[in-house]
């Protein structure tokens, strides 16, 4: 059973002749096994048939998708490069549920100070997935079913193609946009989220995530002005109704607030962080550091004295 779609004809030199024999070996000892299992002594037979039965059970439990899922495996359609028409709308979810600054991702990019890192060739994918003969939704979706399950490092290759396939794909944008993000290359990340906004439509929930994502990408770069702006052009959108969406979009306040209260701008700091204390209660304590320094800033010019000049 384990060996019953091995690939061992595709590999090279000696190792896929021997993988090759050993097949056909245990092929051949199976059933003759089996049958000895029931004359050795009784110690024996209970090992043998109890460990062959659960490697049995094992084997043919894994191919069922639910019980992959449970086990946080990814699905057979994954592994068979077989994908479903809902995965673009998934992919959505899979975006907003992957955090920016994730410390786990190792970095398969290499640095550069340009967006040329979009459209190197690409290197050697899974065994399933053939980048030349696959359309860029494709490999988008078998990249989107790596996330899902957590594989950043096997989705990254796979986004990347994508983008060079079609540069207009907003989902692989953002997509690579949060794994440079998460390697600290906030130049390149920014150039990728702002590529991507203006394909977002506006009830898009991506939408939101791209825009916060841009705002952090230039506050990162010490561009605070810049940061600003995209982070009240989030402010202006919609409230979204998904749960993660909402949760970004109040976020994108609060790093909005912390910004203009960091430049001194503390009314307008205070007036975003007042409306995301709505959503979040814990910002209360950070909207009221804001209006005390607001008082202590107005007390101090009311009791300064004129500046009088003399004739």
């Amino acid at each position: 059973i384990s060996f019953q779609k091995s690939q061992a004809k595709h590999y090279p030199g000696v190792l896929g002749l021997l993988a090759k024999y050993y097949k056909i070996y245990l092929d051949i000892l199976a059933i003759p096994l089996f049958l000895i299992a029931y004359v050795v002594p009784q110690g024996s037979l209970v090992y043998w048939t109890t460990n062959g039965l659960f490697h049995v059970a094992q084997q043919l439990s894994l191919r069922n998708d639910i019980v992959r899922k449970m086990l946080g495996l990814p699905d057979t359609g994954a592994l068979a490069g077989n994908t479903s028409p809902k995965s673009l709308h998934e992919g959505q979810k899979i975006m907003q549920r992957w955090p920016l600054g994730d410390s786990r991702m190792q970095s398969k990019l290499e640095s550069s100070t340009a967006p040329k890192f979009m459209f190197e060739d690409s290197k050697m994918m899974d065994e399933n997935v053939s980048a030349e003969s696959s359309s860029p939704e494709e490999l988008l979706q078998q990249a989107l079913q790596y996330l899902g399950t957590g594989c950043q490092d096997q989705a990254v290759p796979l986004i990347r193609t994508a983008i060079e396939k079609n540069p207009d794909l907003h989902i692989a944008l953002i997509g690579m946009g949060q794994t440079l993000f998460s390697n600290k290359l906030f130049p390149e990340a920014s150039v990728c989220f702002e590529h991507a906004i203006p394909k977002i439509e506006e009830q898009d929930p991506l939408l939101v995530l791209a825009y916060f994502s841009a705002g952090l990408s230039r506050k990162n770069q010490g561009d605070k002005e810049t940061a600003i702006k995209l982070l009240q052009r989030l402010t202006e959108l919609k409230e979204p109704e998904q749960v993660m969406s909402k949760a970004c979009y109040f976020q994108g306040f609060i790093a909005l607030g912390s910004i203009l209260s960091n430049e001194g701008r503390k009314s307008e700091a205070a007036k975003y962080l007042r409306a995301a204390t709505a959503y979040d209660p814990g910002v209360e304590r950070f909207l009221k550091e804001c209006e005390e320094a607001m008082e202590d800033q107005s007390s101090q010019q009311s009791t300064e004295p004129p500046n009088l000049k003399g004739p």
